[in-house]
């Protein structure tokens, strides 16, 4: 009866027409392939340069948090113990922000995180932070993100985004605009992508003033006040900064997505469109493809038509979908662990028959892996090691070898599919 409980639970999430039922509470009791809040605005926090972070939490938190995409950053912790949860830790909280105030004089922000142990018993790390901000001189951003305050990691993104509106509402005032420049808004710099994405807007003579959060730091926030336009990359762990930049500084915004071919070419004819140099676009553009052209229709040769399933974070599933279409990979489910309908949406746009599912756990993998019987798993590095016990080769998104983004990039991954797929291993199953 569990069974058949949990079963008929789970059917609105596994669909194989329209969008599955999403952000909602994982079911109790599965193993999600989920993370918390807290580490959802470690995604977007982390990488800000020149900025001192702190957990109020035992020291396994800051364990956690500290590497983010393959990358150690600095943490710090309060390293509560028994006796702080008994009596409170105010005090210890204040002392850890003073005294990392003096440990890094270089640092120009300080982040403080709230998590489990330190919500759960009250911890105001709000009046701590207005406590100790005449004495530190420095801007002070509490970021109050327990496991328990959302559905997922999702939740965290849109909590460090507040965090940095905050930041922006408090020390950044509107700069004069600075004709064709822009801020990129969602892109996190996942093995050099940010530097490809400059390198290519500024062959259209587009300057990047801020890029939140992959090429960032404080000095180069307030400059990006004075941007003409934002490019939304990423509408989960970006959408809100995007808003309110706009409402604040009268800085509009477009969706854009640099990975595949066409959703880079719509994207540079959008922005060229925007700054009225559509006679630019054309000529880089086929310069661009000319460079890869030779090689990307040998790769593309290779991995046309094999079996894929797509399980990712949620964000960028739609934009994902159409550049791994675009490769040649017949993708037969498609899924995410945060996703929200505008995600599912964009993704069903591009895969119109395939089967969606959310949420997805290890269970679920299996089954998948066993029916489809795919030739390639794209996804996180959770599912790495499951699809490599099944004999199926394994692209890990976000990927860790080199950009996927833009003309360059797109051969990249192309390359990587086609060395996953054809990988001398596999015949010796």
């Amino acid at each position: 009866m569990a069974i058949k409980a949990f079963l008929e639970q789970r059917q609105g999430h596994i669909v194989q027409s329209g969008i599955p039922q999403c952000s909602r509470p994982t079911i109790p009791g599965v193993m999600s392939q989920r993370a918390c809040t807290y580490y959802g605005a470690r995604w977007v926090l982390a990488p800000v340069r020149n900025s001192t972070h702190i957990v109020h939490a035992p020291a396994d938190c800051a364990y956690y948090g500290q590497n983010v995409r393959k990358k150690n950053y600095l943490i710090l912790s309060t390293d509560m113990n028994e006796k702080d949860v008994i009596f409170g830790a105010h005090e210890k909280l204040e002392r850890c922000i003073e005294e990392a105030a003096k440990i890094f004089p270089e640092h120009s922000m300080i982040f403080v995180y709230s998590t489990c142990t330190s919500s759960q018993i009250g911890e105001e790390i709000k009046w701590v932070v207005e406590k100790v901000k005449e004495k530190v001189q420095k801007p002070i951003i509490p970021v109050e993100v327990p496991g328990f305050g959302g559905f997922s990691q999702s939740d965290g993104h849109h909590i460090a985004q507040k965090a940095i509106i905050s930041y922006l509402s408090e020390y950044c005032k509107k700069e004069s605009t600075q004709p064709f420049s822009v801020n990129i808004i969602g892109e996190y710099n996942v093995a050099g992508e940010t530097k490809v994405i400059k390198k290519l807007l500024k062959k259209i003579g587009i300057e990047v003033i801020c890029s939140y959060t992959g090429d960032c730091d404080a000095d180069l926030m307030q400059k990006s006040t004075s941007a003409a336009l934002n490019l939304l990359v990423c509408k989960s762990s970006g959408l809100l900064l995007a808003q309110f930049m706009k409402e604040r500084y009268s800085i509009p915004f477009v969706d854009v997505s640099f990975y595949g071919l066409s959703n880079t070419v719509n994207s540079l004819k959008k922005i060229s469109k925007f700054f009225g140099i559509e006679h630019k676009v054309e000529m880089v553009i086929s310069e661009e493809y000319e460079k890869i052209r030779d090689k990307l229709e040998k790769y593309k040769k290779k991995i046309f038509g094999k079996k894929a399933i797509i399980l990712l974070g949620g964000s960028r599933i739609g934009f994902m979908a159409g550049a791994f279409k675009e490769a040649g990979l017949e993708i037969c489910v498609c899924g995410s662990q945060f996703g929200c309908n505008i995600d599912y949406e964009a993704a069903r746009f591009e895969l119109p028959s395939a089967l969606f599912i959310d949420d997805f756990n290890c269970a679920e993998i299996e089954e998948i892996l066993l029916r489809i019987e795919p030739d390639v798993f794209i996804g996180g590095t959770r599912e790495w090691y499951l699809a490599h016990k099944f004999g199926v080769p394994f692209l890990v998104f976000p990927q860790e070898t080199k950009p996927y983004a833009c003309f360059e990039g797109f051969l990249n991954m192309c390359e990587d599919l086609f060395k996953e797929i054809h990988a001398p291993v596999w015949r010796l199953i």
